[in-house]
């Protein structure tokens, strides 16, 4: 292939510079940085520009010399002054639209783009150094790309069209250096810089122009008719790309392809600045029992006045200067698990992260102390500690919420006299030290002989408090507090006990527990501690290490979202103590 005669073919079909340079199969990102140099090297001297560098320069500097008094005044035949006034005003040479770019690589009109690129930086205020583009150009240049390219295969033969260079690559090469110096930001690819810059081209004709392939590719544009609900857009950037893989020059041809010259150049009608997300790590402790994990809204109606939620998104909404609108827009909260509105969280806390979308810049180590010390300041949630994170980071949360063991602790109530107990059916009831020891000698599985549960993890010592699960609910007997202890990888869930023997039915839960000593009065038991793990977790293969095992239906107060199931509940442990009085 001879790059000078694809380069003349290219300028005679009416490519613009950079145009030809991308038939060509130049991938050098400097040519297209300083296009008009580096294309003299395929240019005749007939076809070289006459301007001096001089000229060059003048221009390049804003100083025309044309307009120069001295240089009119010897085309002014009387010498008059006042004729220079009435002289036409100066006419810039028409440049015409590239047949292939549609205009998109030439410069002429890029000053509209950068001042646009600039305001919305402005308003966002982004802290971040580098930048990367990206380009959204219209969908006719792949219909004139794959004409161009056919017509260069029939005159040149051998001539590959996987030589060409890709618009997107040519244009970040050219437009992409130029936006640089006007933002004062380094352009960076896409996989390491956080903030991307896109612009949106649209092409006046662009639609009709596509009609052609309607010809071209009957059966797939017929197909696609058919499936209306599927494919809501009649031509898409993946359709277009399909019926033209397959297309011949003649094909092309025949249905009107002809490469019309371009009336009307695409313009710049949008661009798009967004930063990559962010993600802040922690974990809370819930104090409250009047607080959900997100906003109760009932039939549009708010049931509590705050959230969990809500009160960590509030410092950090105010470090970005976001309203409550946009914080709940921008600000998604993801935590291993939830609780009950009635449950405390309690020990090492809930882990959870915030993903912030579209960041403006990077919160210091100084400011996620002070959100940590407004959010403890509520009375209602604890953070102790808020961290940066990575994207990756939040697959190890997600998945500790369904693989590892969890905590509980709570208070039940003895409700009526068992058939163990030797009283009157008028006496008091009480928790008696027979109950105790039933309720922890009791299992429904094999017993091993060697004891596997002596090496617990120790995310499940030196905790307190108790803990329930909107998600799981069971019968007999049923854990309902708070959270113990959230470890990195945990997932709260309510601990149900259901025993099929008589001697439990004397345990029933009670709603109104509150803390241990809420209801002096009753007598309870103090479930001290029941270790779960779900159906979808990493379960003991062994049942000889797992004590109870029960099968728990989905809570009716969850079916509007989840599945009417039975799930698997393994308990590992299980030890009751009385509670004096």
């Amino acid at each position: 292939m001879n790059p000078k005669a694809v380069y003349k073919y290219c300028k005679h079909l009416g490519c613009c510079e950079a145009c030809c340079l991308r038939y060509i199969g130049i991938k050098n990102p400097d040519s297209y940085e300083h296009v008009d140099s580096f294309v003299t090297i395929y240019q005749d001297e007939a076809d070289k520009p006459k301007q001096t560098f001089e000229q060059n320069e003048d221009l390049e500097n804003g100083n025309d010399n044309s307009l120069k008094p001295e240089v009119i005044d010897k085309n002014v035949t009387n010498g008059d002054s006042d004729d220079l006034t009435n002289l036409p005003p100066c006419k810039k040479r028409r440049i015409d639209v590239c047949i292939s770019c549609l205009g998109v690589l030439q410069e002429d009109k890029r000053f509209d783009s950068f001042s646009m690129v600039k305001n919305v930086l402005a308003k966002k205020k982004y802290e971040c150094a580098t930048f990367a583009c990206a380009l959204s150009a219209p969908m006719a240049t792949l219909l004139r790309e794959r004409a161009i390219t056919l017509r260069l295969a029939e005159e040149f033969p051998g001539y590959d069209d996987k030589t060409l260079t890709a618009l997107k690559e040519a244009w970040k090469w050219s437009f992409g250096v130029q936006l640089a110096a006007q933002i004062n930001k380094t352009l960076d690819s896409g996989a390491v810089s956080p903030l991307l810059v896109t612009l949106n081209y649209d092409y006046a004709d662009d639609m009709q122009e596509l009609e052609i392939l309607k010809q071209v590719s009957p059966q797939l544009f017929e197909e696609r008719s058919k499936q209306k609900r599927r494919f809501v857009t009649e031509f898409t950037r993946r359709s277009v790309e399909q019926a033209l893989a397959t297309a011949s020059l003649a094909a092309l041809q025949a249905a009107g392809g002809g490469l019309p010259t371009a009336s009307v150049r695409a313009l710049c009608v949008g661009m798009v600045c967004a930063h990559a997300p962010m993600y802040l790590a922690g974990r809370y402790i819930k104090l409250s029992r009047n607080l959900p994990q997100s906003p109760w809204i009932l039939d549009k109606k708010r049931v509590l006045p705050s959230s969990v939620q809500e009160i960590i998104y509030k410092p950090l909404a105010d470090f970005y200067n976001m309203d409550e609108e946009e914080a709940d827009r921008r600000l998604k909260l993801i935590a291993a698990g939830r609780e009950d509105v009635d449950v405390r969280c309690l020990g090492e806390g809930r882990p959870f992260a915030v993903e912030i979308t579209d960041p403006t810049r990077q919160l210091t180590a100084d400011e996620l102390a002070k959100a940590c010390q407004l959010i403890s300041e509520s009375k209602e949630v604890i953070v102790k500690q808020i961290v940066p994170i990575t994207r990756e980071d939040l697959v190890q949360l997600k998945k500790g919420e369904e693989t590892k063991s969890k905590t509980y602790e709570a208070l039940c109530i003895k409700l009526s006299h068992s058939q163990f107990d030797d009283v009157s059916p008028d006496s008091p009831v009480k928790v008696t030290p027979e109950d105790i020891a039933r309720i922890n000698s009791f299992r429904n599985t094999p017993q091993n002989s060697q004891n596997s549960l002596n090496n617990k993890s120790n995310d499940h010592n030196d905790s307190n408090g108790d803990t329930s699960d909107e998600e799981n609910n069971a019968n007999t007997l049923d854990a309902n507090g708070d959270s113990l202890n959230a470890s990195p990888d945990s997932k709260t869930t309510k601990t149900d006990i259901q025993n099929t023997s008589e001697e439990n039915q004397m345990a029933k839960n009670s709603s109104d527990a509150k803390d241990i000593d809420a209801t002096p009065e009753k007598n309870y038991v103090q479930v001290a501690e029941a270790m779960d793990t779900s159906l979808n977790s990493e379960k003991c293969d062994n049942l000889s290490d797992v004590k109870i095992v029960i099968e728990q239906k989905t809570p009716i107060r969850v079916l509007h979202r989840r599945p009417l199931l039975t799930r698997t509940r393994q308990i590992l442990e299980l030890e009751a103590e009385a509670v004096p009085e």
